[in-house]
């Protein structure tokens, strides 16, 4: 390597921004100091074009991890269900830990920063980080009541 190379200081950047539905109910735990953890999974999808026939369908989604912390980790733990739609905004940390039979394993997860709710509660149960249902929403008679069968939800 010549000396440019290596005085060449790359940014540190860890930044994740991803849209998902929860994959089961979220997991909110405390560690032994007292502070909040609240640990799920989403499920991220995305629409590709067949080849073959032109046509746009699902392709396989990706399972990703998440965990958040303190007061927000209260919130989630309190107002997600499985199937609700989050935003996520956070960082890439890879967590590393010894099995019950001794093999070393790893994962990668998100440590999240912000996630915001998207779906729409009704007014009189309404999450504080929720919206209010608007009334072009409500004069057009669309529901917005969270589904809460999970026999329907894909994963």
């Amino acid at each position: 390597m010549n000396q440019q190379q290596n005085s060449l200081r790359l940014p540190d950047q860890n930044n994740v921004i991803m849209v998902g539905r929860l994959t089961r109910d979220p997991e909110l735990r405390r560690t032994g100091t007292g502070k909040a953890v609240c640990s799920f999974d989403i499920a991220i999808g995305r629409r590709i074009k067949d080849a073959d026939t032109g046509e746009w369908k699902d392709a396989d989604p990706t399972f990703v991890p998440i965990i958040v912390w303190g007061d927000q980790a209260e919130r989630c733990g309190e107002r997600l269900k499985k199937g609700v739609p989050v935003h996520v905004e956070g960082r890439l940390q890879s967590n590393k830990w010894e099995g019950n039979d001794g093999t070393k394993r790893s994962r990668l997860e998100v440590v999240a920063s912000r996630v915001q709710f998207l779906f729409i509660a009704r007014q009189e149960s309404a999450p504080i980080d929720a919206k209010p249902v608007d009334s072009i929403n409500e004069s057009q008679g669309q529901s917005d009541n969270i589904n809460n069968d999970n026999d329907e939800i894909p994963f």
